[in-house]
């Protein structure tokens, strides 16, 4: 075969990688790149080492194995950001995967060039912040997406083996989703069933042998990938240690993420039944829990529990479902969640003038079944009250990408688009493009704008900590929730002598493996007894953050114990007070 053969069977490969890299590369040039939130910011420096000083194969919200498998390159080279490469890695895959899949339903290349600039423009437009402040949530999802859209689209002539080896990638992308984020993978799930027997339906003859056997098989593989992972995960923290560990995060998370701390007042009975005073509650409040050593996996799942009654009591079941099923329909149609809700129904609209005009009415029960699966989802996360955009979007993402395969498989049956239906693909991206690009593009300039601005603070108290590596500083916890990183700017992974005094790895083998590396057994009696161990709070004449002189003092009054908090240093920014050091003194009686 020669060159020019080569390339031409390649070509779609070709334009597919070269969009992906430049696309890429304009975005670098633009802009840095970050992590999204605090949690992936831990979660690499766990695994780099930052926290306890070496590469942990655990860092708690990722399975096992692929959490190892990213520690282990952190142990062959530590100085680079493997981790913000991995996420970067898995969004530019499932780009390319999406591009090359995509591009191989047109044949003039014409076409393929307007392809390519609308999915710039979609992506620019739905995208760019997600794909500017990555998160793994996010690329969880892309992952989910990329693997529905590939199968959905993809031929299933030929025997039941060379149907399972065409969709094997597939699989592996589903499988790698859920070692990322299993939480939001079992969300996507019934999407990606939905796709299965979407296409499924899609077969000339809808049941057959042959066909039973390639569509069960494939399903069964794809659930022995998601079991295999899970076992591995638990085998990795099958010790003690971590399964009370495990317990504590479970409850951590249902407390803070579904349920509402109940006040004190009010509730005393209840505190005084699981032995939590006002003061020791108040570190419930403020998330500084790790002061509290007897704040165990069983009080947090009690509280969690109690606050679950509490809300179940005040609203009831009707009433909570009354208003997430309100909710749902005014997200679904109005500007709360535009262009996402706009684009996805102008999509249902089109597959659907698609099938009436074509005749294969199969698509309309494809559409509600559809509908009604991901009215279900929808009713699920606004139900338990957890909903940011990083889950709603997704959910967008997936329906959006079921619905375009849909489109593009009837076109390649038919060899044709209906005319109504071609336009309105048309029309639909390019109004939501170039309307949409504009809006996209100033809110994340302005996210970008502000992060360099707030993440100055965060460099000057990372340096002025590096300053004293003999001292270790806590640090409230609402003192740095709103500070990121950079992923491949100023990346540094050597260990750290500072640590949040909460957070969903307080209480961790991690963390006491990081106290260990400072002499330091429990948070309370350092603070207490060492001269090298301070706390850093925000200022909280400027911020929200809990005034430390009321709390503290106030916890270790009640264990009998008379102490003053001395404010030794504070760390300026441009001239600015942002941050306060205190020492912990115990009172001469």
């Amino acid at each position: 075969m020669s060159v020019t053969e080569k390339l031409k069977q390649n070509e779609n490969k070709i334009w597919a990688l070269g969009f992906s890299l430049l696309f890429c590369l304009l975005l670098s040039i633009r802009f840095d790149f970050y992590y999204d939130l605090n949690d992936d910011v831990l979660m690499k420096d766990i695994l780099a080492g930052v926290y306890t000083g070496q590469p942990e194969s655990r860092n708690i919200q990722m399975l096992f194995p692929i959490s190892w498998f990213i520690s282990c390159l952190y142990r062959l080279v530590g100085t680079l950001p493997w981790y913000g490469f991995f996420l970067c890695g898995c969004q530019l895959l499932c780009i390319y995967l999406l591009t090359e899949r995509l591009l191989g339903f047109f044949a003039k290349r014409r076409n393929k060039a307007v392809v390519l600039c609308l999915e710039a423009l979609l992506l620019l437009t739905l995208l760019l912040r997600e794909l500017i402040f990555v998160q793994y949530t996010v690329t969880c999802a892309m992952l989910a997406v990329a693997a529905a859209f590939l199968f959905l689209t993809s031929d299933s002539s030929g025997t039941v083996v060379v149907f399972l080896r065409r969709n094997l990638p597939s699989v592996l992308l589903v499988a790698l989703a859920y070692l990322i984020r299993s939480e939001m993978l079992l969300l996507l799930l019934p999407l990606i069933c939905v796709t299965g027997l979407c296409r499924w339906m899609a077969e000339q003859t809808f049941w057959t042998k042959e066909n039973a056997k390639k569509y069960f098989l494939l399903f069964g593989i794809l659930l022995l990938g998601i079991v295999l992972g899970q076992a591995v995960h638990m085998l990795g923290y099958r010790s003690a240690q971590w399964q009370e560990f495990t317990a504590l995060f479970d409850n951590r998370t249902e407390l803070y993420d579904f349920q509402t701390i109940p006040p004190y007042e009010g509730n005393e009975a209840f505190y005084e039944s699981v032995g939590l005073t006002q003061n020791r509650q108040t570190l419930l409040r403020n998330y500084n829990f790790g002061m509290d050593e007897e704040i165990d996996a069983q009080l947090l799942g009690a509280v969690a529990d109690y606050a679950g009654e509490l809300k179940k009591e005040q609203t009831g079941f009707r009433d909570t479902f009354k208003q997430a099923f309100l909710n749902y329909r005014y997200r679904t149609f109005h500007e709360m969640d535009y262009p996402w809700n706009l684009l996805v129904l102008g999509m249902y609209l089109l597959v659907l003038v698609a099938a009436l005009w074509n005749r294969h009415f199969r698509y309309v029960l494809e559409l509600f079944l559809l509908g009604m699966v991901r009215t279900g989802l929808w009713m699920f996360i606004l139900y338990r009250g957890r909903d940011p955009e990083r889950i709603t979007h997704s959910l967008y993402l997936m329906e959006f990408v079921i619905l375009m395969g849909m489109l593009l498989w009837e076109s390649r049956k038919e060899n044709r688009l209906p005319l109504p239906a071609k336009m309105g693909v048309m029309v639909l991206l390019t109004i939501f493009g170039l309307f949409g690009i504009g809006s996209s593009v100033e809110k994340t300039r302005t996210e970008y704008l502000r992060r360099e601005d707030v993440n100055r603070e965060l460099q000057v108290l990372k340096a002025y900590v590096k300053q004293y590596p003999e001292n270790f500083y806590f640090l409230d916890v609402y003192s740095t929730v709103a500070y990121s990183e950079k992923m491949f700017v100023d990346v540094d992974n050597s260990l750290v002598n500072c640590d949040i005094m909460g957070g969903w790895a307080s209480k961790s083998p991690l963390m006491y493996k990081k106290y260990a590396q400072f002499s330091i057994e429990t948070m309370e009696e350092a603070l207490l007894m060492k001269d090298t161990v301070y706390v850093i709070v925000r200022n909280p004449q400027s911020s929200w953050v809990p005034v430390i002189e009321d709390w503290m003092p106030a916890y270790y009054g009640e264990k009998g114990i008379l102490v003053t908090l001395q404010r030794v240093d504070s760390i300026c920014v441009e001239e600015k007070e942002v941050f306060y050091v205190y020492a912990v003194e115990e009172n001469d009686k």
